[in-house]
């Protein structure tokens, strides 16, 4: 029974010290702020991703290197873009300081050194190829040709040309000038549903347009908006089709001049009317004033000039 407690015991301090070993990298992870963005700013997310990646690689408080790794923590070796790359980069390079206690606690990553410096300075110098004015980062990438000189000094060396050439391209000299041929216009293709989406727009707008033509109001009130409201509904085709606009646009000229010309017809066949009335009272009083010694020609002579008046007056009242 005292064994089996013990036995537990010892499997509690284990948990309890991976747990601190978790916590421990969590915190110092945290200080960083890109690393709070690749994880939306959540602190149980970033404790999961590392629990994960102690996890996968087998790391306990016994096999790895805590203080090293804080040492030589180097945020631009992990990659922050997401959560998959930040746990990804962090698992490259936890596993760089688990240690080998079967080997006097030396670190067995030391072999994979150059590869994983190489690779790192890859992707720097790509970042470099469309910022080659960071002088922040090409001092980093220079201190990983430093780190990667130690280990193979021919490949540090190729890296260090490539380096070079990149932060310092050379001159581009200028190419002859050629003549050109004048582009030709192009044809703009619209596809089949582009047309057809015109051709209804161009039905709608015209069917409201010969509503709106069609009721001409005689309310002089009402007039000034009908016309305004047509000629929104012209300006509209216009866009899509101006030739057939321009005909709308003719006519609702030719409505608004017979608007106007009966308008004013009307009024004027009203004054004229009264005037010919007034015109014909008068000419039949003098009719029936005439003096008995008149002549009977003359008498017929203003019989037919009243009759004519009157006969007038009766096709007016018709029209």
């Amino acid at each position: 029974m005292m064994v089996v407690k013990e036995k537990a015991r010892l499997k509690n301090n284990v948990q309890d010290n991976d747990k601190d070993l978790v916590k421990s990298i969590v915190d110092m992870l945290w200080e960083y702020n890109e690393i709070k963005r690749a994880v939306n700013n959540n602190y149980v997310i970033l404790q999961s991703v590392v629990r994960n990646t102690v996890k996968s690689l087998g790391i306990n408080a016994n096999n790895f290197d805590l203080q090293s790794f804080m040492d030589n923590f180097d945020i631009h070796e992990i990659d922050t873009q997401t959560q998959d790359t930040l746990s990804y980069s962090l698992s490259e390079l936890m596993s760089r300081f688990i240690v080998n206690k079967a080997d006097n606690n030396v670190d067995v990553q030391i072999e994979m050194a150059p590869s994983m410096i190489e690779s790192r300075l890859r992707e720097v110098m790509d970042y470099l190829r469309k910022n080659p004015q960071d002088s922040e980062t090409v001092e980093y990438a220079n201190e990983l040709l430093k780190q990667l000189s130690q280990f193979d000094r021919k490949l540090a060396t190729k890296y260090g040309m490539e380096l070079r050439a990149i932060v310092n391209p050379k001159p581009v000299e200028p190419k002859p000038v050629e003549t050109k041929a004048e582009p030709k216009a192009r044809v703009k293709v619209v596809s089949n549903e582009e047309r057809e989406r015109k051709l209804r727009e161009i039905d709608s707008i015209v069917y409201i347009l010969r509503i709106w033509l069609s009721a001409t109001p005689l309310n002089d009130r009402m007039f000034p908006y009908w016309l305004e409201q047509c000629k929104m509904y012209i300006e509209k085709l216009r866009k899509l089709d101006p030739q057939l606009a321009n005909e709308y646009e003719r006519e609702l000229r030719r409505r608004v001049y017979e608007k106007e010309k009966y308008a004013n017809y009307g009024k004027k066949r009203v004054r004229e009317r009264r005037v010919r009335i007034k015109r014909a009272s008068a000419k039949i009083t003098d009719f029936f004033d005439a003096k008995e010694t008149e002549t009977e020609n003359a008498n017929k002579q203003w019989k037919r000039y009243v009759k004519g008046i009157l006969k007038w007056m009766a096709v007016v009242a018709i029209i």
